[in-house]
């Protein structure tokens, strides 16, 4: 008898120990149930569409044999993005494309063998099926390749670290190089030398301003050097091509280097899951490569004056973490070009020391670039002709005309095929000390040619919104209510548009324009070289008065544009603390801030700020919930957002429980049956839908070219083409809502996720963002564009104070997003985890309120970055200020509608039916309608996991209180029997 009870004792206790494991594992797993089933796979049921049910079309059939031809339209265009987007830095000779005898080459860096693919972040997984690497993008081409010494770089133990303080490129020293390897290529594989230099960085991973070699990690490495030395050296190759594997602006000087023997460059970016196909065919001549660079590519990557308060800074008494954004509106070539104006002008201490950063004794143009915004080549030689330029006030437009004609090929050239080339088209606006900041020159458009071969020409017009190039102003009176501060404005003076082949030549057009003799033999190109500039390809256009009032109020919703963000600069808490930047002297060159403290009036800004319930809170039984109901989702299709009366009858029908369900959010957010809304699905990120397809087998979706790359391809109808890819790859998969495109700025070289973001440049993000969205909103997905807003660094990225003046913020951050809700029609936006100033974003009821929506109508959804478990992101504070869904936290819905129940708020109400009807009215424009009819009858969706674990707890239920009743029986046999 004891040892049985021993035994059920024994058998009870572990089936005690498993249920409760069990339980906490169901709790956890249930909490990520979004992730969970990404990563299972889990498919939701798709409601059966024909053609007259599917509200937004695909233009495949949706099936396998539909997906097989999707897929094959949407790698080339991957393909012709990847060649569009390589960016020629240098071509010696034109020596590419090589010729068709140039095919026995030899592979060198550990990246040729590890390429950076894409930066780490949410995205789609790499479908090892599909995904073509340099080598075997080579091999389909008919190159011959060294596999000798390609085996050796795959066989090393040597790879990439991405973690402080250990930053590592990841590259074998010269002592991996063996004789043996060395002769790998004496006899064989050497008609050319293909390098590849790769960085890597990602979602919450800046690269190292000095990594364990103790320098930049975008510098040059000594175990680079010495390899491209070795290569030189051995006198075998008579060719060397370097591709630049990278997303953030390497130092490239060495390229010009003679003791390094570089004939050609191209800078490819991350080239995803097949665009290493269009890296070959550039190489090869099937195709020219057309990109321009999207950022400035300084000499060294230090020298940006952003780069002094990028960073993990502390405050001095208490551990939040901040930057001040002290560069003003002078990032990247606004900063450097309008330093060089200034300079050839001998202005306000140009040539001083401060920010010196290669001569350190006085700054020179020459010294501090290499390449600068919007510079790229092409294997032919293209001239620009600007043959008519006006500024219409009347019709808000500049429009520019350029006939741009191909003029042939270096008579070395192999390559036969068309080119296309790229007009850019620069504003510089008149300034005068005590105005408002104002660059020496700045992109406000852009288009690209078609295909032109020897001899042909095209006339490209570019039709540029004025809106673009307006100041903002935050000492202006505004016109259209003079009792507020702030406003966009022109000032008077001459206005010069120029065209040029990048952001330095069109300056210099412009100074040859505008100064003329002046500046005769001063000017220069970025190599040092003089330069005269082109005066034909300037135009100068007065403005007689002050224009306060065209853009005082918004074009979109009339409301005042004015002073929002006096709080967002430090100095509102500490006047005078912070110095910003600015052109008068450039002796301002920023400092680091590493001392700012908290003052009292911060701190309360930081951590005290708590809803309180206005005095005018409508009463909250003046709201009818749980109505009768009479519309369902469907019925809400093409109803106006403005129409009131139809849109609080349909939120009158839900139920307190319904409405504050929207506000939780895992991946997606469960069916409604009594308005029959299905699940929906929502997933990241900017680079495609992570999520596996529905159809052929469910094969994760594609991994397209990275964002920075299709950005550097400076063709508008790409990016559509873009977006329209994506937006088939969510209906493939039945996604929803998706987050993407990225519209944060390249604040910095070192910013960790510059691979999905557009560019350092507000207005290319503002123009390339919103053709992508309104692609992707064209076919039912919504594109909740991220992370808005000014999230430009990933450390500390968790309540990151941001200062910066309204100017800066407006001008930069927020214009990178505007184009998206403006002119591309998004209706979501992921929002950042950082604080605009001290308040966090989530909360900041000027940005996601005022501005959003008050001035650009926005009329979508908001969803936070993933708060799971986050204390310090409060529920109620950020609902009224403007957040609508709380991503991966299904906790907030309770914790929302338990807050009703108890405090009976008529406000919070008010605002939860506000964040439902944005979630609705994104839903009811949205791909989620396909299939459904008036007769359509949505139920729940409980995943195949989920019914597993609930079976597993009650089996083991079951089993303890069996094990339980034989152990309880067992014993009690056992004393009653003792007791006899």
């Amino acid at each position: 008898m004891r040892n049985k009870s021993n035994l059920w004792r024994g058998l009870t206790s572990v089936t005690a120990f498993l249920l409760i494991f069990s339980i906490f594992m169901t709790q956890l797993l249930l909490s990520w149930s979004g992730q969970v089933n990404v990563f299972l796979n889990v498919k939701m049921p798709v409601i059966e569409s024909d053609a007259s049910t599917m509200h937004y079309k695909s233009d495949y059939e949706l099936s396998d044999a539909g997906l097989q031809q999707m897929l094959a339209d949407s790698d080339k265009h991957d393909v012709q993005t990847m060649e569009e987007g390589t960016v020629l830095l240098k071509n010696d000779q034109a020596v590419l494309p090589l010729s068709s005898e140039e095919r026995s080459v030899t592979l060198f860096g550990r990246a040729t063998a590890d390429p950076v693919y894409s930066g780490n972040s949410g995205g789609p997984g790499m479908d090892e099926k599909r995904q073509v690497s340099l080598y075997n993008a080579l091999k389909e081409a008919g190159f011959s390749i060294n596999d000798k010494l390609f085996d050796a770089y795959k066989s090393s133990e040597v790879s990439r670290i991405k973690a402080a303080p250990d930053w590592f490129i990841g590259e074998v020293d010269k002592s991996f190089y063996t004789s043996d390897l060395q002769a790998t290529y004496q006899d064989d594989f050497n008609d050319v030398a293909i390098v590849m230099l790769s960085r890597d960085g990602g979602e919450g991973k800046d690269l190292a301003t000095s990594d364990r070699d103790g320098i930049s990690h975008l510098a040059l490495h000594d175990t680079e050097k010495d390899l491209l030395k070795m290569i030189k050296d051995s006198g075998k190759f008579a060719k060397t091509i370097v591709l630049i594997n990278s997303a953030y602006a390497m130092e490239l000087g060495w390229i010009e280097e003679e003791e390094y023997g570089i004939d050609a460059a191209l800078w490819i970016g991350n080239p995803g899951l097949i665009g290493f196909t269009g890296v070959a065919n550039v190489i090869t001549g099937k195709a020219d490569p057309s990109g321009r660079l999207v950022d400035t590519f300084a000499a060294d990557s230090l020298s940006a004056p952003a780069v002094r308060n990028a960073g993990d800074f502390k405050y001095s008494n208490d551990d939040g973490p901040y930057i001040v954004q002290a560069e003003g509106i002078y990032q990247g070539y606004k900063y450097y070009e309008t330093r060089y104006q200034d300079a050839v002008l001998g202005l306000n201490n140009a040539d001083s020391s401060a920010g010196a950063f290669v001569n350190k004794d006085r700054w020179n143009y020459a010294d501090e670039m290499v390449y600068t915004f919007g510079y790229g080549s092409s294997y032919a030689n293209f001239s620009q002709q600007l043959t008519s330029l006006n500024w219409d006030r009347e019709a808000k437009t500049v429009t520019a005309t350029v006939k741009v004609t191909n003029e042939g090929y270096p008579e070395q050239s192999a390559y036969t095929g068309k080119s296309k080339s790229v007009v850019q088209v620069y504003a510089q606006l008149p300034y005068e000390k005590g105005q408002a900041e104002k660059s020496a020159i700045q992109l406000i458009g852009f288009g690209k040619t078609g295909e032109l071969a020897a001899g042909e020409s095209e006339e490209v017009t570019v039709t540029i919104d004025e809106y673009l190039f307006a100041t903002y102003d935050a000492n202006a009176e505004n016109g259209a209510d003079p009792s507020q501060k702030g406003a966009y404005v022109f000032d008077p003076g001459d206005y010069y548009f120029a065209i040029g082949n990048d952001s330095h030549d069109a300056l210099n057009n412009i100074l040859a324009k505008k100064e003329g003799a002046n500046v005769q033999g001063k000017l220069i190109s970025a190599d040092g070289s003089v330069v005269e500039g082109d005066p034909e390809k300037a135009v100068s256009v007065p403005l007689e008065s002050l224009d306060n009032t065209t853009y005082a109020k918004s074009q979109h919703t009339g409301e005042i544009v004015s002073n929002q963000f006096e709080d967002v600069d430090y100095n509102y808490y500490a006047e005078d603390a912070v110095t910003y930047l600015t052109r008068s002297d450039w002796n301002t060159y920023p400092k680091s801030y590493t001392d700012l403290v908290v003052t009292d009036e911060l701190k309360d800004v930081l951590y005290n700020q708590k809803y309180e319930k206005p005095t005018d809170a409508p009463a909250y039984d003046s709201f009818t919930q749980g109505a009768e109901v009479t519309l369902k989702l469907l019925d809400m299709k093409d109803v106006p957002f403005e129409d009131d009366e139809t849109w609080n009858k349909f939120l009158d029908q839900l139920t307190i429980s319904e409405l504050s369900a929207t506000i939780g959010e895992n991946f997606g957010q469960p069916a409604v049956e009594s308005i029959n809304k299905p699940a929906n699905k929502n997933t990241d990120g900017p680079s495609g839908s992570q999520a596996n397809y529905l159809y052929g087998g469910g094969q994760p979706a594609t991994a397209h070219v990275s964002q920075i790359v299709a950005a550097s391809t400076w063709n508008q109808p790409l990016l559509a083409e873009r977006g329209n890819f994506i937006a088939e790859d969510c209906l493939f998969s039945g996604t929803t809502q998706l987050w993407s495109p990225g519209g944060n700025l390249h604040r910095t070289p070192f910013s960790g996720r510059n691979f999905e973001y557009y560019s350092e440049d507000s207005i290319l993000s503002y123009i390339l963002g919103a053709n992508q969205a309104k692609a992707m909103q064209a076919k039912g997905l919504t594109a909740a564009i991220k992370h808005f807003v000014a999230n430009d660094q990933e450390t500390n990225r968790n309540e990151l104070s941001t200062f910066m003046t309204e100017q800066a913020y407006r001008q930069g951050p927020l214009k990178g997003f505007e184009g998206a809700f403006t002119e591309g029609g998004a209706l979501g936006t992921m929002m950042s985890f950082s604080r605009i100033g001290a308040r966090l974003s989530y909360a900041n009821y000027a940005t996601m309120t005022h501005v959003l929506r008050d001035e650009w109508g926005f009329k979508g959804v908001t969803i936070t970055d993933s708060v799971k478990g986050n204390p310090n992101i409060p529920t109620i504070e950020s609902l009224v200020a403007g957040t609508d869904t709380f991503n991966a936290d299904t906790n907030r819905a309770s914790e929302v509608h338990k807050y009703l129940a108890s405090k009976k708020d008529g406000f919070v109400l008010q605002e939860l039916r506000r964040a439902n009807k944005h979630f609705y009215y994104s839903l009811a424009n949205s791909s989620l309608l396909n299939g459904l009819t008036d007769e359509t009858v949505v139920k729940g969706f409980v995943p195949w996991w989920q019914t597993l674990l609930k079976v597993v707890n009650y089996t083991l239920g079951a089993l303890l209180a069996t094990f339980g009743f034989f152990f309880i029986r067992t014993g009690i046999r056992r004393n009653g029997k003792g007791g006899k």
